[in-house]
């Protein structure tokens, strides 16, 4: 048998232990977060974006950013105006703890001022035709939409103009109440948009002859070469001479007046150029519907390839011609 003094001293012991473990009690756990997140994490400048969040076992959340207190669990719209970081904190007894996410905002790109125009439409393509003998049409383009304007005149410092503020990068013009076979000065100008204004160099061009009053109907007409040949009164031998370009044929007066004279213009031609002419005046009278012949001649040119006729009247208006089978 165990001494009696040891049993009390073990049992005195056991009752010290179960004295200070009544003293000791069980601590709470801390918080948890289980959700803290943005959306979109990044945003242009004046967007939003939603803040959403879960925290498990908490007595007190907050968000810092001036949000301030908060449930438990929730969410929020949010429109910073600049990257901003948002902290949750969730505490109870048992301690705190946070979590952090961060809002990007993207700086609004500035516009882009287009730069000021300094450049003059450029003019180009200018060209000039006779409608009638008391008008032309003057065309021509610019690299941009622009007005159009022409001054012309019988002298360099005009004194007429015709215009259209259309924008157009094709411009067009009708002068009128012009004098036949005239020379005239003019000058082109466009203004763009922008008040930019380009304009020409001084040009010329001639208005178209005045027609005759008189009409002729072409009934034929050839052209070719010929030789003179002289008998030198020896058993008829022949001697041949200078070679001739001709042109002929028969014309009828179509006109309902008597036709007096008529200016004949034979045109010899190498290629696209004349290089050579010859001037027959037929003189009448020729009565209305009257038939006439012609022939003219000129010493050949070995380069003429064409032959073509131009007819006016006595005071050298264009005669209208017309060719019939």
């Amino acid at each position: 048998m165990k001494p009696k003094h040891i049993f009390n001293i073990v049992f005195l012991f056991g009752l010290v232990i179960l004295s200070v473990g009544a003293g000791i009690s069980c601590r709470t756990a801390p918080p948890y977060i289980s959700l803290f997140t943005v959306a979109p994490s990044e945003i242009n400048s004046g967007a939003s974006s939603t803040l959403k969040w879960e925290a498990k076992d908490a007595a007190k959340v907050t968000i810092d950013q001036g949000i301030g207190e908060v449930p438990a669990s929730g969410s929020k719209q949010l429109s910073p105006s600049e990257t901003t970081a948002y902290t949750l904190t969730a505490s109870n007894t048992g301690g705190t703890v946070t979590r952090s996410v961060v809002i990007y905002v993207k700086e609004p790109i500035p516009p882009v001022t287009p730069p000021v125009e300094n450049t003059p439409p450029l003019i180009k393509d200018i060209s000039t035709s006779s409608e009638t003998e008391n008008s032309v049409v003057i065309t021509w383009t610019t690299n941009e939409p622009a007005t159009s304007l022409v001054d012309y005149g019988k002298e360099a410092d005009y004194g007429s103009t015709a215009s259209s503020d259309e924008l157009t990068p094709q411009h067009s013009l009708t002068l009128t109440g012009l004098e036949p076979n005239t020379a005239y000065h003019f000058k082109v100008t466009s203004v763009d948009k922008d008040g930019l204004e380009a304009s020409s160099l001084d040009d010329l061009f001639v208005t178209a002859q005045e027609k005759s009053e008189y009409s002729l109907a072409l009934l034929s007409e050839e052209w070719g070469r010929e030789t003179e040949t002289s008998d030198i009164g020896m058993s008829g031998t022949t001697v041949e001479g200078k070679t001739y370009l001709y042109i002929k044929g028969q014309l009828q007066n179509k006109s309902l007046a008597t036709i007096h004279a008529v200016i004949m213009t034979m045109n010899c031609w190498s290629g696209s150029n004349i290089v050579k002419y010859e001037v027959y005046v037929y003189r009448g009278p020729s009565l209305p519907g009257q038939i006439f012949s012609f022939e003219i001649k000129t010493a050949d040119d070995p380069t003429v390839d064409n032959v073509t006729i131009d007819f006016a009247d006595e005071v050298g208006r264009p005669i209208e011609v017309t060719e019939q089978s």
